[in-house]
């Protein structure tokens, strides 16, 4: 995944909850509140209001990916959990999840 640590800083009250950090969050100690790669959530926002932080580097947002590559990217991991559960897929208590894991899985390939 490509870091951009060349963005300007954004306003905290701009970044939404799936933006992903370009750089550490730090609070006036030094210490790292958040690490690069971070992708943010509500609760990592309200934390960081907090404490005061006000900018965050962010990464640049990637291009949309084509919808016959991410079909083709989502039908991979489907197959790759499918062999992963291959001995236990028909099991209730498997089943559901195996369709969690897939649902994670693929919502992260966006």
């Amino acid at each position: 995944m490509p870091t951009t640590t060349d963005t300007p800083p954004c306003p905290l009250d701009q970044a939404c909850p799936g933006d992903i950090l370009a750089a550490p969050v730090r609070d006036e100690a030094g210490s790292v509140l958040l690490p690069a790669g971070q992708s943010l959530t509500e609760a990592h926002l309200e934390s960081l209001r907090r404490r005061g932080i006000s900018h965050l580097q962010l990464q640049a947002p990637i291009a949309a990916v084509d919808p016959a590559e991410l079909a083709r990217r989502r039908e991979a991991i489907h197959q790759r959990v499918m062999h992963l559960f291959r001995h236990t897929a028909g099991e209730p208590g498997s089943s559901a999840l195996l369709h969690a894991v897939i649902r994670f899985r693929q919502e992260q390939c966006r």
